[in-house]
């Protein structure tokens, strides 16, 4: 008896799902692929909206996104092994890059769960927390925040730092940050890697350091800027740095050798006397190639002329004066 193969009927909302994505990709031919694995839905949804304009954020399964991108022509190749678990398809006509970077600045947070660490200074701001005053005091007293209570309710005294960035935030903490809507712990999309135009894309070089890059610019247009001067690059920006720098060496070249203009005058009698000052403090020790001022030139005169009168001696008034003294 033959037994009769019933073939298993495919849902219709997955063939339109992929004759959808079939369609999108190849008018595109660019994606990311995303891990939304422990990724909250909500802030999925504000990252599509964030996206609007610019990218279309799809969740499907990874069996029906590989069918729509085969059906679009599309061979994702290293791609293939990063389709494992819950992903997004982020379909952009934009350059991958620039979709990643404004993905990166995006400042998303969620509650803490257990075992997360804090991405910046939490704290427990002072005021009413809203909260019924009872068993909750012991849990503000372990976090060793200071409270009173007033009409009921627990009143924060004075702002309570309960963690700082790097520390793990207590377990203790957690429904008291989620009932006063504290949000400490930052999450991003993990990037798995992109697809442009049959180039496959590794998620490592979508990470751009926008400072570094930068940073590398402004480097490299230095660098150009000195080789261009120095081979004179005939550009107006340019030749006016190459004429700077060649007067620059022709002056010093000139007063090396002597070479006595108007324009390099200064530079060549510095120098001489630069070289003179040397050639005199090397034979000497010390020099004074200038005149000797009046208020050193008097002391000296004095000191002369004080060794010349001990030379000469006494004089005949000075002898008959003495005389005269010792005989009365």
């Amino acid at each position: 008896m033959a037994l009769a193969m019933k073939a298993k009927k495919i849902a219709d909302w997955k063939i339109k799902e992929v004759e959808e994505l079939a369609q999108r990709l190849s008018e595109t031919k660019t994606f990311i692929v995303a891990s939304i694995e422990g990724f909250p839905a909500d802030k999925l949804g504000e990252i599509r909206k964030r996206l609007r304009g610019k990218a279309e954020v799809r969740v499907v399964r990874n069996t029906l996104f590989q069918l729509a991108a085969k059906k679009a022509g599309i061979e994702i190749g290293e791609l293939e092994r990063t389709l494992t678990g819950p992903n997004a398809f982020i379909i952009t006509d934009k350059n991958p890059f620039e979709v990643s970077i404004d993905i990166s600045k995006f400042k998303l947070k969620r509650f803490a769960r257990p075992g997360d660490k804090a991405d910046e200074e939490i704290v427990i701001p002072a005021g009413d927390t809203g909260m019924q005053a009872g068993p909750i005091l012991s849990t503000f007293g372990k976090l060793k925040v200071q409270t009173r209570v007033q009409e009921g309710r627990v009143f924060v005294v004075k702002d309570a730092v309960i963690a700082r960035p790097g520390d793990p935030i207590p377990i203790d903490a957690l429904a008291i940050l989620q009932k006063l809507g504290v949000q400490p712990v930052y999450i991003q999309l993990k990037m798995k890697g992109a697809y442009q135009d049959g180039v496959v894309i590794d998620a490592e070089q979508l990470k751009i350091d926008l400072d570094s890059y930068r940073n590398e610019v402004a480097v490299a247009g230095r660098n150009s800027a000195t080789l261009a001067s120095e081979i004179a690059l005939p550009i107006p920006e340019v030749l006016k740095a190459s004429i700077t720098k060649a007067f620059q060496r022709a002056t010093a070249v000139s007063a090396e050798a002597g070479f006595v203009t108007p324009e390099t005058a200064q530079a060549v009698f510095s120098r001489a006397v630069a070289k003179a000052t040397a050639l005199a403090l090397a034979i000497s020790g010390s020099v004074n190639l200038g005149v000797v001022p009046a208020q050193q030139a008097a002391p000296q005169q004095e000191a002369k002329k004080e060794k010349e009168e001990e030379k000469k001696g006494p004089s005949e008034e000075e002898l008959a004066e003495g005389l005269s003294s010792l005989f009365g």
